[in-house]
């Protein structure tokens, strides 16, 4: 009850609050994560919580900058899938050489600028 009276307050109070559903949307996944050690893994989707985490634009209910196990868990619920540990996951994603810290982003930048390119290419030989 107690708490329930905070958040009602903090929405009063907070414009960032307001922006969030009361309640939370039913747990029915229409998208599934399938890891693919070639491609985005779990320690790929690790990169993506932890590089949401450190925007600090991922908040929790209360407003403040949601901590990576609710965001890890956010990830979870709506990819339908594991990251067992993500602590391990951050782990090991920063023992990775520099230049391989973010491999899976990059790839995904690349999969997006290829993509780019080649919409651009249709739409010059369709002109």
């Amino acid at each position: 009850m107690f708490l329930e009276s905070e958040i009602d307050l903090l929405k009063l109070t907070s414009p960032q609050a307001n922006r969030y559903p009361a309640d939370p949307p039913l747990n029915n996944p229409q998208v599934y994560f399938v890891p693919d050690s070639h491609g985005l893994c779990i320690d790929g989707m690790g990169e993506l919580a932890l590089s949401f985490e450190l925007s600090r634009q991922f908040l929790d209910v209360q407003g403040r900058p949601a901590p990576l196990i609710l965001i890890s868990q956010a990830l979870e619920q709506a990819f339908h899938f594991s990251f067992g540990d993500i602590y391990k996951s951050k782990a090991r994603i920063f023992k990775r050489k520099p230049y391989n810290q973010t491999k899976v982003l990059d790839r995904l930048r690349t999969l997006i600028a290829r993509e780019s390119r080649d919409r651009k290419m249709k739409k010059d030989d369709s002109a």
